[in-house]
């Protein structure tokens, strides 16, 4: 389900290079796509007990504090903004699905609260959940450990995830941004890939560089300072809720208890 849909929103980011302004925006419909295929992640692990009902309740709770604070803060300091850390911290403790789950909807949530409903939401979702995804593969390889160097390899992710968000974002907005031909760093058609690769590196030194490199820093610093205390808090409630009780068998509850003869003899 998560490779599926991971190709299916490639190929929605890449299509508006390859048609320009040419490429249709259905938001709406688009829009309940991705929420609706979150939420069929979020079914599929529920089904294959991947996703408890408790944790659950946990993915509302991150999704809620999350989208709180986008609201305080909608912009960020020049592109930071500390919505990043609970989905790249909640993917790395309960896994690639609940991390996708977590930053798509996270981006839903807050943009219904700030009335940030656009063409751009589906890919704002769609890049946030593959933050929170790529969290989740991360810590399964480094097995949700606290350890310095694990979080300094969560700390190098989240710097990186913070470039790769906005030049994701970049890809779609560039060739509807700019009139086609209009400038040397504008989007044109029928130009080879050398340079529209040229053409596309232009304008994100120009336009989107700075923005993400607050938002790299700021990823990277606030996993290093509170990082490791948000996972260890979050792999506590990941262990409790995965706890579940069994009732013993039917024929260990009927097995008759043998006491032997000899006690209470000695007293």
């Amino acid at each position: 389900m998560l490779l599926g849909l991971t190709g299916a929103g490639l190929a929605l980011f890449i299509a508006p290079l390859l048609l320009g302004p040419g490429f249709p925006q259905p938001v709406a419909l688009f829009s309940a796509l991705v929420a609706v295929s979150a939420l069929v992640v979020l079914g599929v692990a529920l089904q294959t007990h991947r996703l408890s009902t408790r944790l659950l309740a946990v993915l509302a709770a991150l999704v809620a504090i999350d989208a709180t604070l986008r609201l305080v803060i909608v912009v960020g300091l020049l592109g930071f903004s500390p919505i990043f850390l609970l989905i790249i911290a909640g993917g790395f403790v309960m896994g690639p699905s609940f991390g996708f789950a977590s930053g798509a909807l996270t981006l839903l949530l807050s943009a219904v609260l700030t009335a940030g409903l656009g063409p751009w939401l589906p890919y704002q979702m769609l890049a946030a959940g593959w933050v929170g995804m790529g969290a989740g593969y991360l810590g399964r390889m480094a097995r949700r450990s606290t350890s310095r160097s694990a979080i300094a390899v969560l700390c190098l992710y989240g710097g990186a995830a913070g470039f790769a968000y906005g030049i994701l974002l970049d890809l779609w907005e560039w060739p509807l941004l700019l009139a086609s031909g209009s400038s040397p760093l504008s989007w044109a058609p029928g130009i080879g890939l050398g340079s529209l690769l040229h053409r596309f590196g232009g304008f994100y030194l120009a336009t989107s560089l700075v923005y993400d490199s607050f938002r790299a820093a700021g990823n990277l610093l606030l996993t290093a300072v509170v990082g490791g205390a948000v996972i260890r808090a979050l792999d506590r409630f990941r262990r409790r809720f995965l706890l579940a009780w069994e009732r013993p068998s039917p024929a260990i509850l009927e097995a008759p208890v043998k006491i032997s003869a000899d006690v209470g003899t000695s007293a």
